[in-house]
């Protein structure tokens, strides 16, 4: 009985290490997707979304994901031009998300900026993309990563605070928290000191709130240029940037956000 009993546990762990070390989530089975556009039904709405591959991608390697939101009234297109991160993570699948329009009155692509508006339109679409991912390409989903702009931040910070299960990190530009966190969650924040449509203290106000959240001692410091850690996080590690500028994409902040990403340990399954 002893023996049969540590021949269950044994096989059990091997089990165990088998899931462990096969590729999260993932459909690895060397099956090249479809890069480039995408349009996919979202209850009932077209949207469209563009996946860039790395150079070296073999579809057997789960590769780490980084999704990409544009600001109000902008696309796909823009934020592939304004964010590089093929060229800042050349092993990372960047995936460029189009916002839709508001309304019949507001036909520019936006996001939602908070959870249960909309109808969590942009929220659903998240989860199809995610659903995308793990039918057609090899995505290590322990290692699924948003940046937002703008508009786009709001989003990120929407999904950290609903979808935190999903995502291993994530990183806000210009942007505002319009929700409550639910659990800790790496994150870096890029804001302007001369920001005159989300104001600087608005952002200094949402980095208080993820420091609590994320278990830190201290916020990162603000109010002075440069990039600083918050002090003694336990629960995750959160960093907040100033840069002089007003309401706009700080570039530099793209290599800052890959290097907090990359700096990260993988993210334990939901």
């Amino acid at each position: 009985m002893r023996l049969r009993n540590l021949l269950h546990i044994s096989l059990g762990a091997l089990a165990a290490l088998a899931v462990l070390a096969a590729p999260a989530w993932a459909a690895c089975d060397g099956t090249m997707p479809q890069a480039g556009g995408t349009t996919i039904d979202v209850a009932g709405l077209k949207r469209y979304f563009v996946v860039r591959l790395p150079a070296a991608y073999d579809g057997r390697t789960a590769a780490p994901v980084v999704f990409a939101f544009h600001p109000f009234g902008m696309n796909a297109q823009y934020m592939q031009g304004r964010v590089p991160v093929g060229r800042m993570w050349p092993e990372a699948i960047a995936v460029f998300p189009e916002g839709s329009a508001r309304d019949t009155s507001n036909i520019q692509p936006s996001w939602q900026g908070r959870p249960g508006e909309l109808g969590d339109k942009d929220l659903k679409f998240f989860d199809a993309m995610l659903a995308w991912l793990d039918a057609h390409a090899c995505a290590d989903r322990a290692r699924t990563f948003v940046l937002g702009y703008s508009n786009g931040a709001q989003f990120s910070n929407t999904l950290a605070c609903e979808r935190r299960s999903a995502l291993a990190g994530a990183a806000i530009a210009a942007g505002r928290l319009n929700c409550a966190p639910l659990a800790a969650t790496p994150l870096i924040w890029s804001h302007g000191l001369a920001d005159r449509t989300a104001s600087y203290g608005v952002a200094v106000e949402g980095i208080k709130t993820w420091a609590t959240r994320n278990g830190c001692a201290a916020p990162p410091k603000a109010g002075t240029p440069g990039c600083f850690v918050g002090d003694g996080c336990t629960a995750a590690p959160l960093t907040f940037c100033t840069h002089p500028g007003g309401h706009e994409y700080d570039l530099p902040f793209t290599r800052a956000a890959i290097e907090f990403f990359k700096s990260l340990p993988a993210s334990k399954a939901p």
